[in-house]
């Protein structure tokens, strides 16, 4: 299993995996899913943020992507937002996931981020939660979602 920085010849892959992604959570409901939008928001964050995969045997079966952004309440800290971590399920259990977490945070520090916010929907695996715990991640907010 290879973690590395995305490319823009990623982006077909980003947005094939973003698909299956969207197809499991909630956001389903909101908005019907973009591929335009989706390939936009895949080019920003390889181009300008970080967007790394996961290989195996030269295919790509994972992903995490997250923008770095000045903090919102103290400018002078920058800090990365989880945009999408996910993971093929037939390559899921192999490693991939742990292996794209663990390399989220040298990236982040690389793009000047000083903390990172890690997501946990509530279509998340709860091992995920347990995950980011062990990786030293504190609970910080849940969010509440109402459609108007």
């Amino acid at each position: 299993m290879q973690v590395r920085q995305a490319t823009e010849r990623d982006v077909d892959d980003i947005v094939r995996m973003s698909r299956a992604f969207y197809a499991t959570t909630t956001y389903r409901g909101y908005a019907d899913f973009n591929e335009d939008t989706v390939r936009r928001l895949a080019e920003t964050l390889v181009a300008d943020h970080v967007m790394l995969v996961a290989e195996n045997d030269g295919a790509v079966v994972g992903m995490v992507g997250l923008f770095v952004v000045p903090f919102l309440f103290n400018s002078d800290h920058r800090m990365a937002h989880e945009v999408v971590w996910y993971v093929d399920p037939d390559a899921q259990g192999a490693g991939a996931g742990k292996a794209l977490l663990a390399a989220i945070e040298p990236a982040c520090r690389a793009k000047g981020a000083t903390g990172i916010f890690m997501i946990h929907l509530s279509t998340s695996p709860p091992q995920a939660a347990e995950i980011y715990q062990r990786m030293g991640y504190a609970h910080s907010e849940t969010v509440y979602v109402r459609t108007i």
